[in-house]
């Protein structure tokens, strides 16, 4: 399902990661100029449209501090974003939306999340800096920021929450590809039965960095709480190869009872095995959680380090990088990518970008911004963006080899009744998945609840449990479900109630 439509995400996974040829005049107006004359925006509809529309966006914001804070890049921007906002369309509910050819679900057309996420998320970091600025703000650019923000509120919140768009389960939450289209007879909205599941990590990832925007221009807990709730899951996904000391994560994974399709899951549970730009762009959001003080520690961007390090062939002159999973190459070439986001911590990354942008590998913002920002502070795990004390929820990633995917679904029922928990996994080797409950805290040990069968080494199984103890007592509290194979180890905190 997925796999059929990533291949039209391939230019633009390339032009983030700097590996197009793109040079642009070093002037805000000559760049948004460039960005604006491709085909690719000026044809496109729909999500398709916001990706190719995002290509080269960040360089506005590159470009204001490459170039000592020079007001006319964020002149140059608000022209671009006012342009990306004249493509959006009125919807049959009243609220706007960049409306398309519906991914999956062709010929419907909608809007989706990730679309606006796309488009918004940028418009935000403009508003962040010009709000934070009082000469800004009082400008003509603090009006476009008020604009921008109630945009955000409207179509990445309201409109969205409303449409039933947001799911949460206990201490996680996801975006969800609705499968709400615009009935082209009818012109109204209309849910095609069976078609909402959890969208991709990095699509709601996307919606996840826009919170944390919107938290720090507004101070509103509830979009702190939001990007928590989505880098909790992602966090809780992650597995750890002590041998490497590192971390890595799947595409997508299940969240809510309808991402499971019978004994399936909607989708694949995999690292994308060849197209790594998809790694790099979440690893950039990580990047944001962890400067807002949210989910990550030092030690876990120093795990994700190095597992981008791991990727790579140890050569300078020809860089090549290998999936987080180990697949060597793919349709595009490397089935892995470099992780540019991490050249502020590490100075071997740092390193390699150099490299890459030396070859002429990258616009020339981009280049300028690694050279005048990036490149002026040494690399350090200094926090830029906390508001408060930072706090970290306890989520501990397990050294897990052979146990790629450990879910409860749903994490919260009324126990001994007709709910159930489906306790689900999918494993890498042949061998017994032992299922246990512990404790709130997962230091005691209570009790099996059962065991799966792996027959071959790459199975997805799934049980399901109403709650009970082994004499048929209904449980209640907070506790954690365990799963154990080889040297594996997983774990999906539960609540149980009466």
């Amino acid at each position: 399902m997925i796999k059929k439509y990533a291949v039209v995400l391939t230019a633009v996974l390339a032009v983030i990661l700097g590996l197009a040829n793109n040079a642009y005049c070093l002037t805000a107006k000559s760049f948004r100029e460039g960005i604006m004359a491709k085909k690719d925006i000026q044809t496109s509809k729909g999500e398709m449209f916001s990706w190719y529309a995002q290509f080269s966006v960040a360089g506005f914001i590159q470009g204001y501090y490459a170039y000592g804070k020079d007001k006319t890049w964020l002149e140059e921007a608000a022209i671009y974003y006012d342009f990306l906002i004249s493509k959006m369309d009125k919807e049959p509910d009243g609220y706007m939306g960049w409306v398309g050819p519906y991914f999956g679900l062709e010929p419907e057309i909608g809007s989706v999340v990730v679309g606006d996420a796309n488009l918004i998320d940028p418009m935000l970091a403009f508003s962040e800096i010009v709000m934070k600025d009082p000469a800004l703000k009082s400008s003509p650019l603090g009006a476009k920021a008020e604009k921008y923000i109630l945009l955000a509120r409207k179509t990445l919140i309201e409109k969205w929450d409303k449409r039933g768009g947001y799911y949460e389960d206990g201490m996680f939450a996801s975006y969800l590809n609705t499968g709400i289209i615009i009935d082209r007879k009818t012109n109204q909205l209309r849910s095609l039965a069976g078609k909402k599941w959890s969208e991709n990590l990095n699509k709601h990832a996307k919606m996840a960095v826009c919170f944390i925007k919107l938290y720090r221009i507004t101070g509103e807990t509830m979009f702190k709480e939001r990007a928590e709730k989505i880098f909790s899951h992602y966090k809780s996904i992650m597995r750890y190869h002590k041998d490497e000391d590192r971390y890595f994560w799947n595409f997508w994974e299940p969240l809510a009872p309808f991402d499971w399709k019978g004994a399936k899951t909607q989708s694949w549970v995999d690292v994308h095995s060849y197209r790594g730009g998809y790694q790099a762009l979440e690893s950039a959001t990580f990047v944001e959680a962890y400067h807002a003080g949210l989910i990550f520690s030092e030690e876990d961007m120093k795990k994700i380090i190095n597992s981008n390090l791991w990727m790579w062939n140890k050569s300078l002159t020809d860089i090549h990088f290998k999936s987080s999973n180990g697949t060597p190459t793919g349709s595009d070439g490397d089935a892995g990518a470099l992780w540019p986001s991490l050249a502020e911590f590490d100075p071997t990354i740092r390193e390699i970008y150099a490299a890459v942008i030396k070859k002429g590998n990258n616009n020339e913002v981009e280049a300028a911004y690694f050279k005048n920002v990036t490149c002026k502070e040494p690399p350090s795990f200094k926090r830029r963006n906390v508001i408060g004390q930072v706090v970290l929820p306890d989520i501990p990633v397990f050294p897990s080899r052979d146990i790629s995917m450990a879910v409860c679904i749903p994490s919260h029922i009324s126990a001994g009744k007709s709910e159930e928990i489906k306790i689900g996994c999918q494993v890498r080797a042949k061998g017994t998945v032992k299922l246990t409950l512990f404790s709130k805290d997962g230091n005691t040990s209570l009790f099996e609840i059962g065991s799966l069968d792996a027959k071959r080494a790459d199975d997805m199984f799934y049980m399901k449990w109403n709650g009970t103890d082994k004499s048929g007592k209904a449980l209640k509290g907070d506790y954690r479900v365990r799963f154990t194979m080889n040297d594996s180890t997983r774990e999906w905190r539960i609540t149980l109630t009466e």
